[in-house]
């Protein structure tokens, strides 16, 4: 007889469920004590949901943490739907979370892709955010997708005469390699990703363009993270940032370059459903309409907010141009409230300096 005991990861709770329009639901950990003053975390991905490392900075004895999975992400139901996946309605979902729990007010922290849906959002409903922080500011453009692409999409292995281990990602993508693609092509690899992905069935092709797409991200990870430590002379950082990298298992990823379908089948779904929703979005360009990220500096520069930026200087997947830039808009205007620390680290805010930086951005 199977156990009605759920078992949770290290650092999660059972999630809430809200109810949303249309059957969907919005899965979210609440964590903290619930008269403490509240912080919105939005996970990156998109598509990834929630994980402990989101809420690491925070003082939960002393702050309470909202993390939501993302509408169709992590435990939200149902997984993967592109139903509802415009930026309007997942910050709608948002609003509906946070007047669900009875909030005034709450201070919003966002990494990556969760960074570009709490400036929107916070350029919607200045009313309802006390504080912005920002880690690894992501803008959706071509520019920074097809750096990612070509720098680190793994190269398909060679074939062996009489294989019929034919069909690789570059394949499934037509005649175009995402190791080789252009900034002009990028949105009709984009598009193509996104149609694998928009079956509703788990292909061979779609697992591996996920595993691929996976292998990617992490890769992205582990050069930041080394070059972090590898340009670090103070020995005690050093030592810290080189067991960071080390904690990323560049050994289990090279082990899966080397495999073409490592995933499980309950793995190889949950990165089906991340990467469909991943994909759509990318190829939207996030939803992001041209000029609304600087539309929307301005508008939380008029509220008066307190916008807080944390940015590697090695990130390999976001560029920091990204954080310095909108930082240097913010800083120019009269009255507005900006803050940056260009940290010695990669794109994760797990790494310890990023960690460091987020600590003293969100402390109460």
């Amino acid at each position: 007889m199977r156990s009605a005991i759920s078992v949770y990861p290290v650092g999660q709770v059972r999630p809430h469920q809200l109810a949303l329009p249309g059957g969907q639901t919005l899965a979210y950990q609440r964590l903290g004590p619930e008269q403490a003053p509240a912080w919105l975390a939005l996970h990156g991905g998109p598509g990834s949901g929630a994980q402990p490392g989101l809420w690491q900075a925070f003082d939960l004895r002393r702050q309470q943490v909202i993390a939501p999975d993302q509408r169709g992400s992590g435990r939200s139901r149902p997984g993967g739907s592109l139903r509802g996946q415009a930026l309007s309605a997942l910050i709608q979902d948002l609003e509906r979370l946070r007047e669900s729990l009875g909030l005034r007010s709450w201070s919003v922290m966002g990494g990556s892709w969760g960074a570009t849906l709490a400036l929107i959002y916070a350029a919607r409903h200045p009313q309802a955010v006390d504080a912005l922080v920002l880690r690894g500011s992501f803008r959706g453009t071509r520019r920074e997708v097809v750096r990612l692409l070509r720098r680190f999409w793994p190269k398909a292995p060679a074939r062996r005469a009489g294989s019929a281990q034919s069909t690789r990602t570059s394949g499934a993508t037509g005649a175009l390699d995402p190791r080789q693609i252009r900034p002009a092509q990028a949105g009709a690899l984009l598009q193509r990703l996104s149609q694998l992905f928009r079956d509703g069935t788990l292909s061979r092709a779609s697992q591996r363009a996920a595993r691929d797409w996976q292998t990617m991200e992490q890769a992205a990870a582990l050069h930041g993270a080394r070059r972090a430590w590898r340009q670090t002379h103070e020995p005690e950082q050093r030592r810290q940032l080189k067991s960071a990298w080390q904690a990323l298992r560049p050994g289990q990823l090279r082990r899966r370059l080397e495999q073409p379908d490592w995933a499980p089948p309950i793995q190889a779904r949950a990165l089906w459903q991340k990467f469909r929703i991943q994909s759509h979005h990318l190829a939207h360009r996030c939803g992001l309409a041209p000029g609304q990220w600087q539309q929307a500096l301005q508008s939380v520069a008029d509220s008066g907010m307190a916008v807080n930026w944390v940015h590697g200087r090695f990130d390999a997947v976001c560029p920091p141009y990204n954080s310095l830039a909108s930082h240097r808009t913010l800083s120019e205007r009269a009255g507005a409230r900006s803050r940056l620390w260009l940290t010695q680290a990669g794109h994760l805010g797990t790494e310890p300096l990023n960690r460091l930086a987020l600590r003293e951005a969100i402390r109460p």
